[in-house]
């Protein structure tokens, strides 16, 4: 029998994804023994920019970048701080510490005589961080919610009243979360919640153990050995011992019977599962979470994974899948500055400078274009993200406090939060048509999230009442989809190939997340030491990345168990981490934008529509502030008054321009949509006779349009058959010859062929001159 031979040939890109794996594996294994010109080497042997030594910021990790300083000279319109630092003089007294000293805001004068805070004094504690607001209630609760530990100060503590669903130490002074007492492991100092508890039910293990009466376990091979070991001697009945049950009808199971020294059990072949300790049934191997990365068909005792377009199976581990092209990396805002960090060799970089106070961040991989709002200044702002010095002002009036912003990459829109003003608005990217989408029923909404694909909008609230709600993009059939279970949900993000949503608590230290409708909730990760203080959220493949304030860094974990937790910078070396994103081409996928043909024909704002079934619209047309919307969906009409004494009288006209009028008017914002995607001033009526009179004049032009065309038509008609004829005599006598000619030309004879037709000058004697 001969042997063949097989050449195995792989496909170009298949090689280059095997290499870049392995390059990304090294990357991240490779310590960097020299930097580059433009870095700095820190004595971890990090590299650094050169423009981050000396900054007052431990960037290396180990201090390394801020030894032997010179001291710094400020210019003439920066504040000199105290410890070789230097701020813009417009920072000074202005209300936020901006000196890592906080020596700026020392010896200032405030309107109120106080220093103004950003959090709300009637509900909110101030943790005296010019970032962290937490709610009263959780004052003196044992569990620390301050970054600096403000809340849990013993000189502010004293004997202390848990909530109900906390558990109070022995102590008086502490409280810890319910589901940790009587967990195994004491979390009080005293050690309280682990006394008086009810003893668990032992469980044997039928595979290696044999239980006796009274409930104990002994081990297998004690059963049958002539030794008397459970205390009712059932371990050594001598009717049972020695009887195989397996030989009679397989003991009376489905596929493997096991003959034990007392009795016997079944089992199952690989990729099934007991289902009454007899029968054998499929396991779904696609109901445990992380089975595939991606997607998963179940097969009869096995299952398949499969990837999304643009994704790969990794060769190492056919279950994972891996971006086939483009780089990720991390953008992420900092108090003063837009950094960016590569995760495949863990390079940063900053993209902004100077910023006051940046918060909320978003992209557009398309463009390149970042967008961020400072929450000193009230703005949002936007810039090329290789030129992020080179910033333009997006919204610059009527902004309080947003911590959230997420952008519509498909239809051009950004979507904000405001917790002071407790609404969610949106705009397009120059700012304009703008418009508040929710005001009702929030209170301190936070992060926000967009699927444009679908036309879904996700929120956070971490009001009292916490939870997480979605709604359209247009506003309409808004919904909670977590209300149990969340306290403080800083951060969300969305998997758009899972549809899946992960958030994170930093009251409950834990990860989150559920299906789209809030179904399949579940905790990824908890884990109070390494769940210290998370923000924001983002995902990315088979990891979720989280920033932390009270690590100060940024960490990963994998997003289906919540195992492989590690850094991804190092510890301290990031003050005020806030909103961080995955950056990579992927993480916005290209879809139809139906609002591009001719606007939807929306006169304002088109938006997505949510796509509940088949047969939900596509798009929604909307009004920016100020305007509504006519029955007829489409035209938004701006609300005049017209002031006449003694009465006042309103109408209403089509809105065309936004120049102001020559009368004296008062324009009226209208209501965000409702939970039906119906404008809130959608039902009020329109004036009869101005409809009239549209109907009227365009009915009038049809008309006069079509008689037009009419009268061409037959002009036409008239000219193409009215007969030219030239004459080489100018006297012109009428015979039966010429009008024999006449006829002839006319109607050809039917000897004639086209040739010869083709052949006579069309401006010869007795031709036509239109052909």
């Amino acid at each position: 029998m001969g042997r063949s031979c097989r050449l195995l040939v792989l496909s170009p890109l298949y090689l280059l994804t095997i290499f870049g794996f392995l390059a990304a594996a090294d990357a991240f294994s490779t310590d960097n023994d020299t930097c580059r010109s433009d870095e700095f080497t820190c004595a971890n042997k990090r590299c650094i920019q050169r423009t981050w030594v000396c900054d007052s910021d431990d960037d290396c990790g180990d201090g390394s970048d801020e030894e032997d300083c010179k001291p710094v000279t400020c210019g003439p319109s920066e504040f000199a701080c105290s410890k070789n630092y230097c701020i813009t003089s417009r920072w000074r007294c202005d209300g936020d510490f901006d000196c890592p000293d906080k020596i700026d805001e020392v010896g200032c004068k405030y309107s109120n005589g106080e220093r103004p805070s950003h959090c709300n004094k009637d509900e909110d504690f101030d943790c005296d961080d010019d970032f962290t607001c937490i709610h009263k209630s959780w004052v003196c609760d044992g569990e620390r919610d301050c970054p600096n530990g403000a809340d849990e100060l013993p000189t502010r503590c004293h004997n202390v009243t848990c909530r109900p669903d906390q558990f109070q130490c022995g102590d008086h002074r502490n409280c810890i979360s319910g589901h940790l007492y009587c967990n195994g492991k004491a979390e009080c100092v005293d050690g309280s919640d682990e006394r008086n508890c009810t003893g668990k039910t032992t469980v044997c293990d039928p595979s290696t153990q044999f239980e006796c009466s009274e409930g104990s376990c002994i081990p297998l091979s004690s059963v049958c050995n002539k030794h008397r070991d459970c205390i009712g001697w059932e371990d050594e009945n001598e009717e049972l011992c020695g009887v195989n049950e397996c030989s009679k009808n397989n003991g009376g199971c489905s596929q493997i019977c096991i003959d034990l020294p007392i009795g016997f059990r079944c089992d199952c072949n690989a990729g099934y599962r007991l289902i009454d300790n007899r029968t054998c049934d499929d396991i779904d191997e696609c109901l445990e979470p992380g089975t595939c990365s991606q997607f998963c068909l179940n097969e009869k005792s096995s299952f398949k994974c499969s990837c999304a377009p643009g994704y790969l199976k990794d060769p190492r581990n056919h279950t994972r899948c891996k971006a086939a092209e483009g780089h990720a990396s991390l953008l992420f805002t900092r108090r003063h500055d837009i950094r960016k960090v590569a995760l495949d060799r863990l390079e940063m970089t900053d993209i902004v400078k100077n910023t006051k106070m940046a918060a909320a961040l978003d992209f557009v991989f398309r463009t390149g274009m970042i967008f961020w709002s400072d929450s000193s200044e009230k703005k949002i702002y936007k810039a090329p993200i290789d030129e992020g010095n080179e910033r333009t002002v997006v919204i610059d009036d009527g902004l309080t406090t947003s911590d959230g912003l997420a952008v519509d990459w498909i239809y051009s829109h950004i979507y904000w939060t405001d917790s002071k003003k407790s609404t969610i608005e949106l705009a397009n990217f120059e700012g304009n048509m703008r418009k508040t989408l929710i005001r009702d029923r929030v209170q301190e909404p936070r992060a926000i999230a967009l699927n444009p694909l679908e036309g879904w909008m996700f929120w956070t609230d971490w009001s009292d009442e916490a939870r997480i709600e979605k709604a359209g993009m247009d506003g309409s059939h808004r919904t909670v989809i977590v209300d149990n279970d969340v306290q403080w949900p800083n951060g969300l993000t969305l998997d758009l190939i899972g549809k899946k949503i992960y958030w994170v608590d930093a009251k409950l230290n834990i990860i989150g997340s559920c299906n789209y409708d809030g179904s399949g909730v579940r905790t990824v990760l908890y884990s109070p030491e390494v769940l210290r203080h998370p923000f924001s959220i983002t995902t990315f493949e088979d990891y979720v990345y989280w920033t932390d304030w009270d690590k100060e860094a940024i960490f990963k974990a994998n997003k289906f168990t919540g195992e492989s937790v590690g850094p991804v910078t190092s510890l301290r070396t990031l003050k005020y981490p806030m909103v961080v994103h995955v950056y990579h081409p992927y993480r916005q996928p290209d879809g139809m934008n139906q609002c591009q043909a001719v606007n939807g024909h929306c006169s304002h704002l088109c938006l997505p529509a949510p796509r509940i079934n088949s047969k939900s619209p596509l798009l929604s047309c909307a009004c920016p502030d100020g305007l509504r919307l006519l029955p007829d969906g489409l035209m938004c009409v701006e609300k005049v008054s017209t002031t006449v004494a003694p009465t006042t009288q309103e109408i209403s006209k089509p809105f065309k321009r936004l120049e102001p009028l020559n009368v004296t008017t008062a324009v009226h914002p209208t209501h965000s949509t409702d939970g039906d995607g119906k404008g809130g001033l959608a039902s009020e009526s329109t004036d009869p006779g101005l409809v009239a009179g549209i109907v009227i004049g365009v009915a009038s032009f049809g008309l006069l349009l079509l008689a037009s065309v009419a009268l061409l038509c037959y002009r036409h008609y008239l000219h193409r058959n009215v007969t030219s004829m030239n004459f080489d005599n100018p006297v012109y006598r009428k015979t039966t010859e010429d009008q024999f000619s006449l006829e002839k030309n006319r109607f050809p004879l039917p000897t004639a062929t086209v040739g010869e037709e083709a052949q006579e000058p069309l401006t010869s004697p007795g031709t036509n001159d239109y052909v």
